[in-house]
């Protein structure tokens, strides 16, 4: 709390200084005495030049812009005098760019014409520099989910979200309590990070529920880096990053929304609010969000035990900003979210009365401090403090019919009472950063420390509690050089981590280069290293229950940190064949491991399966990625992607006795996608998909045998949305449609209370159709 205090006491000082010199000179420092400004004014249009409502128009580098109004008309004024690029950026279309002189007390008229592109282009990404970069000039490839693409998928969570990019797959890993993990690049969870605008603040206990407890209103776009070529986050961040970037207020506007989803009967409904206000001079402004959704439990094979559990959850947030000088930004976020989620059987009953029951009780505070001040377009630093506080009732378990007689005497009915536990995660970060341009490079430094304390009490037997503080200190330098005229970007950098469980500090140089070969088509490649660190996972705090037993990994005495090499290299085009956007990319990339994690069983205990950690020789994942798209109208956009990949131990791993495979576990070796989005009319939009699952190896622990089921996986989604004209003054639109049409879902279920419950692979949720209602005031 210390080290809190005096983060919280030095960004308060920053501020107050700038505010007493502002307050002093009685008006903000861009309307300081003898400072001459200039006044950019101008249109946007799209290529039937049609007036674009809401596009950023900013000055390059620069905190300085403004939006376009109805008619695609803007103004920014009280600019310094200088040369600038002006930049126009709206999702959807190709970003213009110009530029301009600014003189003294003089109008400079500037106009665009943008022609339609995909989603992704004008989209500005930070995730791989922390400098804005637009999507298609960054040199760190960056997926992009855009929050038009968010909300025409239909998408509730960040879970949902995910799965419509190259390289990324959701799966539901637990039919009882429904645990979710995203894989990049086939990896496990594990291996990658999840950032809340930049910062990695979902803890180990977070992580088990996370994906599913984000709701869409919180997101403004995901940007996804696959591997680790940015020097800017943790060495832990082997297979990539997904940075949830907060939506942040732009206009002054509210939006209410209802969505609900029937599974064979069984309902889903969630309402959601949005609302964002911004002050007329611009200094100040906030975003608002709420939503609440409830999902009854559903049974697909009539066992009486879920395959979806029954969910109650409730979230509540903002995101405030203030700006006391034209280069200086205070920003405020805090977010609360609540869960309640049970599967198992007997949901009448209380937990301990079911034959199997997980239940959890999630109460999430997270939030996060962030100073920001350029003292010109070379020169920025900016300092933060962010955190998590994750507190978790829980009960993995159930009744123990020990004689089988289907009979619960007293003493099992008051053993069943020991699977109830608790569990508390608190996470706090802070650091500071600051980037410095001379010439054609760009220096960016900094430091981060983060704690995490971690008390576990979830599994019955007090021996395998957790009582755990992990710390890290990382400290990284990253040289961003434009070479031949901007054709040629390196990124230069490294990091250096000291971890509390690790006797020594660990170097982790990492490199990507981008390579413009011609007008749209690029070259890119990346190297780096990393660690993984023998801490507690996330899968580690998720408790599976086996016929009322309880399944507990643990790690070894002497585990050992994983270390990773890993190398990619591609090439992509993207660009206008006449006025049809397209897109073609292909991505090779190789992955080693040494002392790679495994696990494996040692027995049962006191109605505990315990399975153990342990380090292997190592391991590699390698493949190749292939990403297509086209938009030969505005109103068409079609877009594919399909990843091909090996993930193999160096040597043969013992999963039960007399079971092996070489193979990591629950990833397939081929995966894709394809999505369509059309807009028939301004009114109506049609939006498609189909996502591709190849076969894969899963373990069955009920019977003891390391299965490959022949089944593959196609799931097709069919969605429609409608402005109602009715209600034009108040933005109404209806959505309906389809997903996992043809219902495409794993047919070999366990059953049950002796299933295992982690045999679970292919799509995430089966057949759904879903409604809903939206308006915006």
């Amino acid at each position: 709390m210390k080290v809190l205090t005096t983060l919280t006491m030095a960004i308060l000082i920053c501020f107050s200084i700038n505010l007493f010199a502002s307050e002093k000179n009685g008006k903000n420092s861009s309307e300081e005495p003898g400072v001459v400004f200039g006044t950019i004014e101008g249109k946007v249009t799209d290529s039937n030049g049609e007036g674009l409502i809401g596009v950023n128009v900013f000055l390059q580098n620069t905190t300085i812009g403004s939006a376009t109004l109805e008619n695609g008309e803007f103004t920014i004024e009280k600019i310094p005098i200088g040369e600038y690029r002006v930049v126009a950026t709206m999702v959807g279309f190709e970003t213009g760019k110009v530029e301009v002189m600014v003189k003294p007390n003089e109008l400079t008229v500037v106009e665009f014409k943008l022609r339609p592109a995909f989603y992704e282009t004008g989209t500005v990404v930070v995730t791989g520099t922390t400098t804005q970069y637009l999507y298609e000039e960054s040199p760190v490839k960056t997926e992009v989910v855009p929050r038009k693409l968010i909300e025409q998928s239909k998408s509730s969570n960040l879970a949902e979200a995910l799965g419509l990019q190259t390289g990324v797959r959701v799966e539901n890993d637990c039919q009882n309590c429904n645990f979710t993990q995203v894989r990049l690049l086939g990896f496990d969870g594990i291996y990658s990070q999840i950032l809340i605008d930049s910062d990695p603040v979902v803890s180990s206990l977070a992580g088990v529920y996370a994906l599913e407890q984000f709701p869409q209103e919180m997101i403004g776009q995901l940007e996804i880096v696959k591997g680790g070529g940015s020097a800017l986050y943790g060495a832990g961040a082997i297979a990539g990053t997904i940075n949830i970037i907060s939506q942040k207020p732009q206009l002054n506007r509210t939006k209410v929304s209802y969505n609900g989803r029937s599974l064979d009967g069984e309902l889903e409904n969630k309402v959601g609010l949005m609302s964002e206000l911004v002050s007329d001079d611009g200094k100040t402004g906030a975003f608002l969000f709420g939503s609440t959704r409830n999902r009854n439990p559903y049974d697909r094979n009539g066992d009486g035990y879920s395959e979806l559990g029954k969910l109650n959850d409730e979230s509540i947030g903002f995101n405030w900003f203030y700006k006391p000088t034209l280069n200086t930004n205070l920003n405020v976020s805090m977010h609360r979210i609540h869960e309640e989620r049970r599967g198992g059987n007997d949901f009448d009953s209380p937990q301990h009365e079911a034959d199997i029951a997980e239940w959890l009780d999630h109460l999430r505070w997270g939030g996060k401090v962030k100073w920001e001040q350029s003292f010109s377009n070379l020169f920025d630093y900016s300092m933060f403090y962010s955190f998590s506080k994750v507190e978790r009732d829980s009960y993995y378990g159930g009744l123990s019919d020990e004689d089988g007689d289907g009979i619960f005497s007293q003493e099992e009915r008051v053993a069943a009472l020991d699977f109830y536990g608790f569990a508390e995660n608190i996470t706090q970060m802070f650091g500071g950063r600051t980037n410095l341009t001379i010439g054609n490079q760009k220096f960016t430094a900094g430091f981060e420390y983060y704690n995490d304390k971690l008390e576990d009490n979830s599994v019955k037997d007090a021996r395998y509690h957790i009582d755990e503080t992990y710390t890290n200190f990382g400290a990284y330098l990253q040289d961003d050089i434009s070479l031949m005229d901007n054709h040629l970007n390196l990124i230069l950098g490294a990091r250096i981590d000291k971890h509390s469980e690790l006797e020594s500090a660990v170097f982790s140089p990492r490199a990507s280069m981008k390579y413009e070969l011609s007008e749209g088509l690029d070259l890119r490649a990346s190297f780096s290293t990393g660690f993984k660190a023998p801490q507690t996972f996330d899968e580690d705090l998720h408790i599976e229950s086996l016929g009322g037993d309880q399944r507990v990994v643990r790690n070894t005495d002497g585990l050992k940190e994983e270390s990773s090499r890993s190398f990619s290299g591609g090439l992509e085009y993207q660009n206008f064949i006449g006025d049809v956007a397209v897109l073609f990319g292909v991505t090779g990339f190789f992955t080693t491991l040494d002392d790679a994690f495994s696990t494996e069983p040692l027995g049962e205990e006191n109605g505990l399966v315990l399975w153990q950690r342990i380090n292997t020789s190592g391991a590699e994942v390698k493949g190749v990625e292939f990403d297509m798209g086209i938009k030969p109208i505005q109103e068409l956009e079609i877009r594919a992607g399909f990843t091909y990949k090996t993930s193999k131990y160096d040597e043969t791993q013992e999963i039960f006795d007399g079971q092996f495979s070489d193979k990591f576990l629950r990833t397939p070796d081929d995966y894709g996608f394809i999505r369509v989005s059309y807009d028939p009319s301004d009114r109506v939009n049609v939006f498609s998909s189909m996502r591709y699952t190849g076969k894969m190896v899963v373990p069955n622990e009920s019977v003891e045998l390391v299965l490959e089921p022949e089944d593959t996986f196609f799931e097709f989604d069919l969605g429609f949305s409608y402005k109602v004209p009715a209600f034009d003054y108040f933005g109404g639109k209806l959505t309906f449609g389809i997903q996992n049409i043809f219902d495409s879902y794993q047919e070999d279920l366990g059953v049950g209370v002796d299933r295992d419950p982690a045999y679970l692979y292919g799509p995430q949720l089966p057949r759904r159709v879903y409604f809903g209602f939206s308006t915006e005031f």
